[in-house]
């Protein structure tokens, strides 16, 4: 067969693999894995414009002074082509190191990429990322590798763009667009998911519930304009108050959130919740031209404190607690003294 339909049919091989892939790294995967039939090179890099990260599928044998040299070459490059100075030390590196070569060639110690493909990977007009071929021998790649490299850098782009809309869609189905918390659909998946794990494995689990207190009044005094100003900044504030990533907050309806707390004892989740009521006390919220002060009731269940067997037990029992805050004067924390 000649050399030219050899080509042509691995470019078809390395297209279909890559179009078939989904997330970031399977994408790269399918050019790494595919790409080595078709050029000779011992890094392939993708710069993705989101946090931003790089991406290194790279043979293993490549030395720290190649990746280095990489690294800085890929962030100037999308520099240049953003418009704007990206600073590496800002860049999230990931590497994934495999034997790329059909046949390994020794890679000295030291070595330094000594020539490079780049190319920008644009979506509907918008620079997303670039990506490229790196080597530690000079002149490596010729005016066909570009050719070649070209078609397949646009399938990449078309297959970034497709995972951008489907993180975009999955954004828009899991957060509320108001407050920038988790919605109620995502809780209920997230707390099914934590009650499973906490009753099997008898660890604790603890929700806490809130409300802001005469929410009504603010929006039938200043308007709902203003009353979502407050929603909002109650958000960031309890955004800061949780403990790490696996905790969840999230907007339950209207004037009440709700924050899951895996592994937070009965005690742990009290201190957090008082933390929540004094820092919504001592806020100063600016509405309009004046200053408001607003409070917020919360309640709090636990497992195994609170003898429960499913997870609408546990929100169940918070509400509960929420309503004897209410009940007590608000501006409080309650826990349901059920069991």
């Amino acid at each position: 067969m000649p050399l030219i339909f050899k080509n042509l049919n691995v470019l078809r091989s390395t297209i279909n693999a890559i179009s078939r892939s989904f997330e970031i790294e399977e994408i790269l995967e399918s050019a790494g894995t595919n790409l080595p039939n078709l050029l000779d090179f011992i890094s392939l890099g993708l710069l993705w414009r989101e946090g931003p990260s790089l991406y290194l599928y790279q043979e293993e044998s490549c030395p720290p002074s190649f990746t280095r040299d990489v690294v800085k070459s890929m962030v100037e490059v999308f520099s240049a082509l953003v418009g704007a100075p990206v600073d590496v030390k800002q860049v999230g590196l990931k590497v994934e190191k495999r034997r790329l070569r059909p046949n390994p060639m020794t890679i000295e110690p030291n070595a330094t990429l000594k020539s490079h493909l780049a190319l920008p990977l644009t979506a509907e007009g918008e620079i997303i990322g670039c990506i490229s071929l790196n080597s530690d021998q000079p002149n490596a790649f010729n005016s066909q590798d570009l050719q070649f490299f070209s078609v397949i850098g646009y399938q990449m782009a078309a297959s970034l763009e497709h995972f951008q809309r489907f993180i975009s869609v999955k954004t828009m189905a899991s957060y509320d667009t108001l407050t920038d918390l988790y919605n109620r659909r995502y809780f209920e998946e997230r707390l099914d998911i934590e009650a499973h794990k906490a009753f099997g494995g008898k660890s604790p689990l603890s929700l806490i519930m809130v409300d802001i207190d005469h929410f009504k009044k603010v929006n039938d005094t200043l308007g709902h304009p203003e009353g979502d100003k407050i929603l909002r900044e109650i958000a960031s504030l309890l955004k800061t108050s949780v403990r790490k990533k696996d905790d969840v907050v999230a907007r339950y309806g209207g004037e009440e959130f709700i924050l899951i707390l895996p592994q937070a004892s009965l005690d742990e989740a009290s201190m957090i919740a008082e933390r929540i009521r004094r820092m919504v006390e001592g806020t100063d919220f600016e509405v309009g031209a004046s200053h408001l002060r607003v409070t917020v009731s919360l309640g709090i269940s636990n497992f195994p404190v609170h003898r429960l067997k499913t997870a609408e037990d546990l929100v169940k029992m918070a509400d509960l607690a929420l309503y004897e805050a209410k009940r007590g004067g608000r501006n409080r924390v309650c826990v349901n003294q059920g069991r």
